[in-house]
């Protein structure tokens, strides 16, 4: 009842006249006129954006010299109007080590494609740039951003990958990896062999990143723009530059970088992890990726736990020598079976006085020399063995191998090894020790 009362009413109230109406109100009966949502801008079709910026890339041939064909290829782009160009250190890498054997030269995608000879100007070993130099100007050209886009962003990566002509690649910007040791952008996108050394771009065409690796999977990763942008600036200032001025800044560079890492891994106390009846170094720092498994060999009258922190990440020097590396393993070797002496026998095989290191040459380092002896670590009797070897380009690094094991029980144990690889002697030493200091009996 009461709602036929309201229906009544409503069909009683005066209309208003039209001169009553509010300005801007439609007439009665005139249905009213929604504004339209606003339009959120778009991303570029990928096709313009690739039509209006694949003259600014090229391709990095790589020449052997004796047989005048390409050993390798990459990619690079322009970022003046003098023909400078970005791209990878370890596109250009053989040309710094070995400039007797290799020459470079770019080639730009078209029908009148020719090859021009260059030369590299300045180089960033530690973040994977190189800046090169062609004689002839460009008409285009890319700019660096001034900052790094919103997490999310859209990004486009361009290359030539496997040698199949430029190529665009869509992805996203999802900012720098947490805990690296040296920086790096994350991009979901397929980053392929030869896009190394190629830019990623906004939807305006600004470079945020140039292309360095990928872990398959869409997993990409890019050197921020900032490294690309310090370098770049730096080369301009460059006039001239020789193969022995190139090996001797990326010595300074491998010097400055390890000192860095030493004065931020010797700035905290050692964090310990329990091993076994031991105590042995942790987690380090937040750059270090620690992992642990024990063995499961029901027939060994033996186990092993072990427990290993590394960097995962490396300096690429050439194609034959890493650097850059912190990494250290730690075994624990326990028996309810063996006697003290078949123990014995078998602890001393698990303990070789033979570092392997890191990937490296003869034409790159020394032999290891070795020193062997028996230490007191926090009370506990050790054997130790610690090596060192010497870097034959870059004056003043070494790398360095501690192997140590507990020799204070009868069927139990602790070894551990500690990798540095590109340190100075000092520098090396120091933090072997406050390495060893961490290790503790719990008994």
């Amino acid at each position: 009842m009461l709602m036929i009362l309201l229906l009544a009413a409503l069909a009683q109230a005066p209309v208003p006249a039209a001169d009553a109406l509010p300005e801007g109100a439609p007439d009665a009966g005139t249905p009213a006129v929604v504004p339209p949502l606003p339009v959120a801008t778009l991303p570029p079709a990928t096709h313009e954006l690739f039509e209006r910026l694949k003259g600014r890339v090229a391709q990095v041939r790589i020449i052997e010299r004796r047989s005048g064909t390409r050993s390798s290829i990459g990619s690079a782009f322009f970022v003046s109007a003098e023909g400078l160009a970005l791209t990878n250190y370890h596109v250009i890498s053989d040309i710094v080590h070995r400039p007797e054997d290799y020459t470079a030269e770019l080639v730009r995608e078209g029908k009148d494609a020719e090859a021009v000879p260059v030369r590299v100007l300045d180089v960033d070993v530690v973040h994977d740039l190189a800046v090169i130099q062609q004689d002839a100007p460009v008409k285009d050209w890319f700019e660096l951003a001034a900052k790094d886009p919103p997490q999310g962003t859209r990004l486009y990566a361009m290359g030539n990958p496997h040698d199949l002509g430029t190529t665009i690649v869509e992805g996203t910007y999802n900012g720098l990896v947490q805990d690296a040791l040296y920086d790096k952008v994350h991009f979901s996108g397929a980053i392929n062999p030869g896009m190394s050394g190629g830019p990623t771009v906004t939807g305006d065409g600004r470079v945020v990143g140039v292309n360095v690796s990928t872990m398959g999977n869409q997993l990409g990763f890019l050197v921020p723009v900032a490294h690309a942008r310090a370098l770049a600036e730096r080369a301009r200032q460059v006039k001239e530059s020789s193969p022995s001025t190139l090996l001797a800044v990326v010595g300074s560079q491998l010097l400055d970088n390890q000192q860095r890492i030493t004065e931020r891994l010797l700035a905290t106390p050692v964090p310990v992890q329990q091993l076994g009846d031991y105590r042995v170094p942790g987690r380090w720092q937040p750059f270090l990726k620690c992992w642990g498994d024990t063995t499961h060999q029901p027939e060994n009258p033996y186990t092993i736990t072990n427990y290993q922190c590394s960097s995962e990440e490396d300096i690429f020097l050439s194609g034959e020598h890493r650097t850059g590396v912190v990494a250290y393993d730690h075994a624990s070797v326990s028996s309810d079976q063996l006697g003290p002496l078949r123990f014995s026998a078998l602890y001393e095989a698990t303990f070789g006085n033979d570092p392997g290191g890191v990937d490296a040459t003869k034409e790159d380092v020394t032999n290891f020399r070795c020193r062997v002896e028996f230490v007191s670590v926090s009370g506990i009797p050790t054997r130790t063995a610690l090596c060192l070897r010497a870097y034959k380009k870059f004056p003043g690094l070494y790398d360095l191998e501690l192997r140590a094991a507990t020799i204070n029980a009868n069927t139990s144990g602790v070894q551990t090894s500690l990798t540095l690889a590109g340190f100075s002697a000092d520098n090396a030493r120091a933090l072997a020790r406050r390495y060893l200091e961490a290790l503790a009996w719990t008994k």
